[in-house]
């Protein structure tokens, strides 16, 4: 292992020399005051403040090193061998915009995979009503929102790939209520296609989705992990979610529309999807608490039969820094636990526990991530299990 990381290693710490001397420049050397143009949080940036319009764009890129796959599903999965070197595991550019003080859009692209992740625009007359259309990631659970980019752990859960609804193209409206109040408290409520991401609309029902949340600190946490921002007021929300569609698949991800083992792509509006989601999440002086509870039901509405999913995660960070002020501040670390109930017909349940440890070379715009699983699968039909730990090492940097 040590000897296939060597060539990887000499190149991150040549790359990260080079980033972290053009993010400790000051403004005055990377801007052109005359036109606006600086480097800032997003990248190259472009502001007007007289109109609030505004324009960025930049690029992120994610190598990983792993001993197993990434997504066990079976237990032959975790005698799989995982990447033997530091591999490319993401490469996107992104784009913001804001014209004037009401509209923003936004586009981001896989440059590794060749195709379009978010292209979307967003109307916000007010904090109490905002409107957006296009492709993103639909606001049902925090993980997934979460970028991949601002995760504490290397990827995301194991519940991850079963509950998702990912990326969706269609309307959705939000807002907030009741600020600085008790009931302070956010909602989604969209109309989206249901047929993953890139995709045409099949003419049948299209995915209907509510979320909840009650900013119960009477704060709004963003969607990001890792508690970076050290709040001397706590932040946090508890929030429920539902959402229901009718379409041929049983699962989504950044590809698009895919069945879950045990299911073939069905016909048009086969499977119809309910799932129920409970939420929390708290932020405060280096701590971070994030946890899901998962529901979900399929009903093939072609033979009639039902499955229903469990699934669960709970999650702990903290910036050890914040205790004593000996340890380092760029330092963190986290664990958490989870698990997957996929139903009699597809047979496994799925058990991780993992241990991280992030250094943030500069926030989540720069960061190195590792993390240890212990894994389990057990096969309730055949009564086979496996398990076996998993090792991942992973350079997350935007520029």
């Amino acid at each position: 292992m040590l000897t296939s990381l060597t060539k990887p290693i000499r190149l991150f710490v040549l790359l990260n020399s080079l980033v972290l001397g053009l993010s400790q420049l000051p403004a005055s050397a990377l801007a052109d005051d005359s036109s606006g143009w600086a480097y800032g949080k997003n990248g190259w940036e472009w502001s007007n403040p007289d109109t609030g319009s505004y324009f960025w764009a930049g690029l992120r890129f994610q190598t990983r090193y792993s001993t197993r796959v990434d997504e066990p599903l079976i237990p032959d999965d975790l005698r799989e061998e995982g990447d033997e070197d530091l591999h490319l595991n993401r490469a996107r550019y992104k784009i913001g915009a804001g014209f004037g003080k009401h509209f923003t859009a936004y586009h981001e692209y896989d440059l590794r995979n060749g195709r379009l992740l978010d292209l979307r625009g967003t109307w916000k007359p007010s904090t109490y009503f905002r409107l957006r259309a296009g492709q993103w990631k639909s606001e049902y659970n925090r993980e997934r929102v979460d970028s991949s980019g601002k995760q504490q752990f290397v990827e995301r859960s194991v519940t991850n790939y079963w509950f998702t609804v990912d990326r969706q193209s269609g309307v959705m409206a939000s807002g907030r209520f009741a600020s600085g109040l008790p009931a302070d408290s956010s909602w989604w409520l969209g109309v989206l296609q249901g047929n993953g991401t890139n995709t045409s609309g099949d003419g049948g029902k299209p995915m209907v989705l509510g979320r909840y949340q009650w900013n119960f600190t009477r704060n709004v946490l963003p969607f990001s992990q890792s508690a970076i921002p050290r709040y001397e007021e706590a932040h946090g929300s508890l929030a429920l979610a539902v959402v229901t569609n009718d379409s041929p698949y049983t699962r989504f991800s950044s590809s698009g529309g895919g069945n879950l083992p045990g299911f073939e792509k069905g016909e048009d509006n086969q499977y119809r999807l309910t799932q129920f989601l409970l939420e929390y999440a708290w932020h405060k002086h280096g701590w971070s608490i994030q946890s899901e509870a998962h529901y979900k039901e399929i009903d093939d509405q072609k033979s009639g039969e039902k499955n229903d999913l469990y699934g669960a995660y709970f999650q702990v960070g903290l910036f050890p820094s914040s205790l004593a002020s000996e340890w380092p501040e760029a330092l963190e670390f986290a664990t958490r636990v989870a698990f997957v109930d996929p139903g009699r017909r597809l047979g496994d349940n799925n058990t991780e526990l993992t241990l991280a440890a992030n250094w943030f070379f500069n926030g989540h715009r720069n960061k190195l991530t590792t993390d240890v699983s212990w894994l389990t699968i057990s096969d309730i039909d055949t009564l086979e299990a496996g398990s076996d730990w998993r090792f991942r090492l992973q350079w997350d940097i935007s520029l």
